[in-house]
């Protein structure tokens, strides 16, 4: 008897262990990095953001972060079109801060340009899915 409950103690313990959530990474903030003829990086110790604008027809954009690989379809093709032609406005003006948390990417989009000034967030899941959560932006030019 004293052998059962032990077992099931430690039979417990680990299912409670492996029950506790994965631990959260920080923050990455991802400033613009290059722009090639195809392409914009974004790029940080630990994470990538690669948004291809010559082969278009599957997931143009990449990201990386925390030894994981996510492509995924455009999260908002027409800024991201905008900079790629137009550029940004000011040095470190365009970046990434992503948040990986499990398998699900958190992340947020800050731009100025000449005329256009901000931001949009959204979020990866584990299927590659990409999803606009909120987004805004403001005109400098008035």
């Amino acid at each position: 008897m004293k052998s059962l409950l032990t077992c099931v103690v430690c039979s417990a313990a680990v299912v409670l262990s492996a029950c506790k959530p994965a631990p959260e990474t920080p923050t990455l903030k991802l400033p613009f990095l290059a722009k090639t003829d195809c392409e914009l990086v974004y790029k940080s110790s630990g994470a990538q953001v690669v948004e291809n604008f010559c082969e278009t027809e599957w997931k143009p954009v990449t990201v990386h972060i925390a030894d994981q690989k996510y492509s995924v379809k455009w999260i908002d093709e027409a800024t991201s079109r905008h900079l790629f032609e137009n550029g940004c406005g000011q040095s470190a003006g365009c970046f990434y801060e992503l948040k990986l948390d499990g398998v699900t990417v958190n992340g947020r989009f800050a731009y100025v340009t000449n005329v256009l000034k901000g931001e949009y967030t959204f979020e990866i899941d584990a299927n590659e899915n990409s999803k606009l959560l909120n987004d805004t932006t403001s005109d400098l030019s008035s």
